[in-house]
């Protein structure tokens, strides 16, 4: 089967990349080498004289808070670059998967402390969000053949581009150079190894689940302050770690203060500890 992944220097993409089956034949894609959104790029690419079975599309515009102050390239990159995707693939007759977000969810259950499973109804509370959902129905309302993919807080070795890191790496360096750290402690989330979900994503695709959305994370879940102990405790690093409420930090983009994903459709990458186990057994801390 011929794959196609785009955005493949991004921390999912390259995991993807160490994680494909020895059966796939993979071409990547970067941000240099085409734009989603040029049409034309899309479909020469895409739709030209080669075609792929599979286009896994990792690209997006995900700095949250930009995107408050950036909506209309928040909606090009999210939405109307997609949409050329959808159209590129469906004239090439491949199937297309789709990174998604927990954030196209409002945060709302967090009264119950229930996840968000795959048929709850988005209500996104962020430009970002809304743009990533804006994307999602372009990909369900034009495609039948497509994958949706939810996930949440990712982080991987790569790092993510345009981002400087991930949450792991910046709570490793802080500490490190003694900064005191404040991490808030009144959100949560399910922090996401980004080589365990490529796993999974290599999973719903080889397996052939059906098309449709499917939530993809580890179990479990866990606050960004609960998130930053465990992490430095895995490093063996003793830092100074205060809780605190995010009021204390002031963003441009409302966070859903719950964005737990589950999911009813049986892809599981294991509790999220493990995942983050095996990413600092994956990194030299000392060169950070």
């Amino acid at each position: 089967m011929k794959f196609a992944i785009i955005g493949s220097r991004g921390q999912l993409g390259q995991d993807l990349i160490r994680t494909s089956p020895s059966k796939v034949e993979l071409t990547t894609f970067t941000h240099a080498d085409f734009d989603i959104t040029d049409r034309e790029d899309v479909f020469d690419f895409l739709a030209g004289e080669e075609k792929f079975d599979i286009v896994i599309n990792t690209a997006a515009f995900h700095k949250t808070d930009l995107c408050e102050d950036e909506p209309q390239k928040a909606f090009v990159v999210n939405a109307v670059g997609v949409k050329n995707l959808v159209e590129a693939c469906e004239k090439a007759g491949s199937v297309l998967v789709h990174i998604s977000t927990d954030y196209v969810f409002d945060g709302g259950k967090l009264s119950k402390k229930e996840p968000y499973y795959e048929d709850d109804i988005p209500n996104p509370i962020n430009i970002y969000g809304i743009s990533k959902l804006a994307g999602e129905n372009v990909v369900k309302n034009y495609l039948e053949k497509y994958y949706i993919v939810r996930s949440s807080s990712l982080y991987g070795v790569a790092g993510a581009s345009g981002k400087g890191g991930n949450f792991p790496y910046t709570i490793l360096r802080k500490a490190k150079a003694g900064e005191k750290l404040k991490v808030v402690d009144d959100i949560y989330m399910v922090p996401t190894h980004t080589y365990d979900l490529a796993q999974g994503i290599w999973r719903l695709v080889l397996e052939e689940h059906p098309y449709g959305i499917y939530h993809i994370t580890h179990t479990g879940y866990c606050s960004w302050y609960e998130f930053a102990k465990k992490i430095l405790e895995l490093a063996n690093i003793e830092a100074f770690i205060e809780p605190v409420s995010h009021k204390e930090f002031r963003t441009k983009a409302r966070r859903p203060l719950w964005s737990v994903l589950g999911t009813k459709k049986g892809i599981d990458l294991g509790p999220w500890v493990e995942g983050l186990k095996k990413f600092i057994e994956c990194i030299n801390v000392e060169d950070l």
